[in-house]
């Protein structure tokens, strides 16, 4: 959701290209995570940080995925309010197909988003009975990307919105304020790797080499729905 805002910063050609490269950088990693996991026999992310760092470090990477979490989970709440109750900005889905009543309370439809979808699938023992859930959530992304890409062509065509810049404006002290904020979308975006183990654990067949052909599947993927 906040790529498009990075990709107003960098430009397009800096950012498609930082796009790629932090996504070959996770990669590396990805792997280089799973090769060690394997050679020391851990079974989750928490295990591999303390084998490597020691118990301080396991307790401190537990505390970071918590907080990580908790943030994501928060933006997205955020997210599905504004979609379903509105916004000062805009009207939101409920409003348009019922009208005003209760139902499109912003506080309540949170509440039932939680308790009845998300508090479900947080309960679940494996990972793999998440994955109709994971398939729906990667074709709306790409529904997603289809809709967005057809409206600003559309509006490019017709002159409504201006186009994008090729390259980052270092014009400024706001500017280069800017390209530092952008690093963390981009790296957060590609952030996955407390999720390997548990995955790994439970693929069919499983060995590193078939690992990483999955992550590398996925890298590709989520390269090419960024961009």
């Amino acid at each position: 959701m906040d790529l498009p805002a990075t990709m107003k910063v960098l430009g397009l050609v800096l950012g498609i290209f930082l796009i790629i490269l932090i996504g070959i950088l996770s990669e590396i990693t990805v792997e280089m995570l799973i090769r060690f996991a394997v050679s020391c026999k851990a079974r989750s992310y928490e295990e591999v940080v303390k084998i490597a760092m020691g118990r301080t470090a396991r307790v401190l990477s537990e505390i970071c995925i918590i907080v990580n979490n908790a943030g994501v989970l928060i933006v997205y709440l955020i997210i599905m309010g504004d979609v379903m109750s509105g916004s000062v900005r805009h009207i939101g889905v409920l409003d348009q197909w019922l009208g005003h009543g209760f139902w499109d309370h912003r506080k309540l439809l949170v509440l039932v988003v939680m308790v009845v979808f998300l508090a479900p699938l947080c309960v679940l023992d494996r990972i793999d009975s998440l994955s109709m859930t994971s398939a729906d959530s990667v074709a709306l992304a790409v529904v997603f990307v289809v809709v967005c890409f057809a409206v600003a062509f559309i509006k490019l065509i017709e002159g409504k919105i201006k186009a994008p810049r090729m390259s980052p404006d270092f014009g400024s002290k706001m500017a280069i304020l800017d390209l530092l904020v952008v690093i963390p979308i981009m790296t957060n975006a590609y952030v996955c790797h407390f999720n390997v183990q548990p995955i790994y654990n439970e693929l069919e067949g499983r060995s590193p080499q078939k690992m990483n052909q999955v992550g590398r599947i996925t890298t590709a993927l989520c390269v090419a729905v960024y961009a």
